[in-house]
């Protein structure tokens, strides 16, 4: 059989879900969605597999992957304000670009493994059976050590603001949104409007700037006017 990256991420699914079934997986389903009574959140989790296919080989490696209605709808109406406040800002959008931007945060397990500190460990290449079964190895150890620890972490919302407050890369470009609907979360907006009103985004890039300053205005205005 050939090894293509849609063989590769069918079989990854399939062998994961044989060997954690429902430890980690919700059952009756070939992707890789994790199911589990102690996720005391409404965060949705999927594991991706990232496959880059060169030279004959494919570069792999599982992502973690995010995904919270709560802040795709408040970074859809930021979208929207900043398309009317910077309308140059539509241009350079895709279908892909906005797919990814609904994601909260999106994480590759060697990042995670290494406790987000360089080097890392490097892209699993798969050329061969071989080389499949060690890569699917080593997810399954992955999920037994120290990513499945970090991925239990965002099981509550006082955790996940924890790991939030203790890692200053997670969430990207997008990060100061992502917060804010966290902090909100466990603490209220009251909180949350506290902390954002205290940022001052001066001389920050456009992006970054606009979400401080949508979140001032318009989320947090009313707050931000009472004595």
């Amino acid at each position: 059989m050939q090894l293509d990256a849609k063989t590769i991420r069918k079989r990854v699914a399939e062998e994961l879900h044989a060997r954690l079934g429902e430890r980690w997986f919700k059952p009756g389903s070939p992707k890789l969605i994790i199911s589990s009574t102690d996720n005391l959140t409404d965060f949705s989790i999927e594991l991706d597999c990232d496959t880059d296919y060169r030279y004959g080989e494919c570069e792999c490696e599982l992502t973690a992957v995010f995904k919270w209605k709560k802040f795709a709808k408040m970074w859809k109406d930021f979208d929207a304000w900043y398309e009317v406040k910077d309308p140059s800002s539509a241009q350079y959008k895709t279908r892909g670009s906005r797919t990814l931007n609904q994601q909260f945060l999106r994480k590759g397990f060697n990042a995670i493994d290494a406790d987000f500190e360089r080097p890392s460990r490097d892209f699993f290449w798969v050329a061969s059976e071989k080389d499949l079964d060690a890569f699917m190895t080593q997810c399954i150890a992955d999920l037994d050590g120290n990513v499945g620890a970090w991925i239990r972490r965002w099981f509550t919302w006082a955790s996940a603001l924890d790991v939030m407050d203790g890692n200053l890369q997670l969430c990207g470009a997008w990060r100061d949104t992502a917060y804010f609907c966290l902090l909100e979360q466990v603490h209220g907006r009251p909180a949350a409007c506290r902390w954002i009103n205290g940022i001052d985004a001066t001389g920050w890039p456009r992006l970054l700037a606009a979400q401080v300053e949508y979140l001032q205005s318009n989320i947090c205005g009313e707050l931000a006017t009472r004595p």
